[in-house]
């Protein structure tokens, strides 16, 4: 089984490397009065992590929700 998820880890790391190699052409991007060029590359990888910081974030507030909602229905 560890093989099985190194093999994987291997692939996706691969085709990360392959998505940043072949996307590093300038763009820019506009936000409100902001902007910035950038490559496509290092965009993609920007959005990305503040896609998982963002979800894990979010996540961490749902369990703290569900478990405070828990330990008040205990009380009652």
């Amino acid at each position: 089984m560890d093989k099985l998820w190194l093999g994987v880890k291997i692939a996706i790391t691969l085709l990360v490397v392959i998505l940043l190699v072949q996307n590093f052409a300038t763009v820019e991007v506009r936000f409100l009065v902001w902007g910035l060029s950038l490559p496509l590359a290092l965009l993609l990888m920007a959005v990305y992590l503040l896609g998982m910081v963002s979800g894990k974030s979010l996540l961490g507030a749902i369990r703290r929700l569900r478990r405070n909602g828990q330990g008040q229905a205990r009380r009652d």
